[in-house]
């Protein structure tokens, strides 16, 4: 008889726990976060040269004066502009300076990107050669 109490009593303690469970209210369900990475910067306007010659300037007017010049076919990045003018980085040399937009055009997607310039190595020197030692006679 004991084992049938046990067994009943077993019985009545999970029906109050599963009609206790049915009357607490829960919660909205949790709310899962994504963050979203940053978005990645545009990629760099690249631009180039469709002059034989174009003079790289300290300014966006013709009265800056010229700090370079850049050369058919030189890429740039455009860096900010201002009154049809162009604050270029020129890809090859490391340097910035103004140029007029007129004479700069896109780079379209399927145009190989140029490699930068290498310098050339300076030529080895001889080593030094002993002076002559005069003969005694």
């Amino acid at each position: 008889m004991t084992l049938r109490r046990t067994l009943t009593g077993l019985a009545f303690c999970l029906m109050a726990l599963a009609l206790f469970m049915g009357c607490v209210e829960t919660g909205p369900p949790p709310v899962v976060v994504m963050e979203t990475p940053p978005p990645s910067p545009p990629p760099p306007q690249l631009y180039f040269v469709n002059v034989s010659s174009l003079a790289l300037r300290e300014g966006p007017t013709t009265a800056a004066p010229q700090i370079g010049t850049l050369q058919f076919n030189d890429e740039v990045e455009i860096l900010e502009t201002s009154s049809g003018w162009a604050r270029v980085g020129d890809v090859r040399r490391s340097r910035t300076g103004w140029a007029s937009m007129r004479y700069l055009q896109p780079v379209p997607a399927d145009r190989p990107r140029s490699a930068p310039r290498r310098r050339p190595a300076p030529a080895p020197k001889e080593p030094d050669k002993p002076a002559a030692t005069p003969k005694a006679m």
